[in-house]
């Protein structure tokens, strides 16, 4: 499977019946460090070179991964990486080491495997909705990272050692893309943003990844999407770890759907009227800036999770969330879009999909 595979390739998690209400998918990743060496930060070229060989023969190993060296792809290709949730938002630069690091991605583009991306190997993993403890510990990429135990750092009193000490000990980071229309809406979340904070977890908007909102666009947060991610639990196992976030989220989680339910008391009428407004932007003819997408999309969104439209739309959605992002937009046309023609394709691609899928809308 090449990198430009994944442009056309349905995502792993919409239309799972989950999206429709607020937990989007789980972001698993796994950070491993191999024994002996210094971490990415601290080491010379050199020890780069020979942490991606060692990498790269694990991988191997592994098979039915693709792997490409990241500064060998276009940026429209990183662009696409990032939009998939397989690179992070914010890549960290380590100046003279970028020749040695490497994506591996499974077929499916559900999981991948990074090479000197701040640690020496990440083990990722999307999995759909909210999983329970149960299934989390099942599709969590542990199990594969630590089949050879004796190859990480690892230390009997702090557990596995990262160059980040929020990771320190079962080696874990656990996101939730979230949507959060209601708490938006009501204009909660800066009490949902402190809550979070004093309860250890962190809180980031997902702002567009493509080009620059039209004029009179609304701010990211309309959009309603955010990443909630969990801090690293120490002396905890990975299983402790993700029902202690589970724990933490359980309120935020409580408060929009109480928030959801006064929109759809109070508002009725008015969030039917936006309900139009947003279809319309989404199927007209006009030029479709990223940003207007996501908050008419965020509309949308909200009404099936209210059981005002039908719940197969969420999925749909979520889908052109991705697709119509400036990554993939490039790569299915096969180069550079200028801000005016990426909007243009943009349109043309959220009409016939929504025109594709009109049967499962209403």
């Amino acid at each position: 499977m090449a990198w430009s595979d994944l442009a056309p390739r349905p995502l792993a998690w919409a239309g799972n019946g989950q999206v429709s209400q607020a937990i989007l998918f789980t972001r698993a990743v796994v950070f491993r460090n191999f024994a002996g060496f210094p971490f990415v930060v601290s080491a010379p070229p050199n020890a780069c070179a020979a942490l991606a060989d060692k990498a790269l023969d694990l991988i191997a190993k592994q098979g039915g991964l693709e792997i490409s060296r990241l500064t060998d792809l276009p940026l429209r290709a990183i662009r696409l990486l990032r939009e998939r949730e397989i690179l992070p938002p914010r890549a960290v630069s380590f100046p003279g080491k970028k020749g040695f690091k490497y994506a591996a991605v499974a077929p499916d583009g559900v999981s991948w495997i990074l090479v000197n991306e701040v640690e020496h190997l990440a083990f990722g993993r999307i999995i759909p909705g909210l999983p329970s403890p149960d299934a989390f510990a099942e599709m969590e990429p542990s199990q594969v990272a630590d089949r050879e135990r004796a190859r990480w750092a690892r230390s009997p009193a702090y557990g596995f050692l990262t160059s980040d000490p929020a990771r320190i000990g079962s080696g874990l980071s656990v996101e939730l893309i979230v949507h959060l229309p209601g708490l938006a809406l009501s204009r909660q979340l800066p009490q949902a943003r402190n809550y979070l904070a004093a309860a250890g977890a962190g809180f980031q908007t997902i702002a567009p990844l493509s080009g620059v909102a039209a004029s009179g666009a609304p701010g990211a947060a309309d959009a309603g999407l955010f990443r909630l991610t969990g801090r690293g639990r120490l002396g905890k196992t990975a299983r402790e770890a993700y029902n202690a976030l589970l724990g933490t989220v359980e309120p935020l989680l409580r408060r929009e759907q109480e928030a959801r339910n006064t929109v759809l008391e109070k508002h009725h009428k008015r969030l039917e009227e936006r309900m139009q407004q947003s279809h319309r932007l989404l199927s007209g003819k006009g030029p479709l800036g990223y940003a207007d997408m996501l908050a008419a999309a965020s509309i949308l969104r909200l009404g099936a999770g209210l059981g005002m439209l039908n719940p197969q739309i969420a999925g749909i959605l979520e889908e052109l969330r991705v697709r119509t992002a400036s990554g993939h937009l490039a790569v299915s046309s096969g180069q550079e879009l200028s801000q005016e023609e990426e909007d243009i394709v943009r349109s043309n691609v959220v009409r016939s999909y929504l025109d594709e899928r009109n049967g499962e809308i209403h």
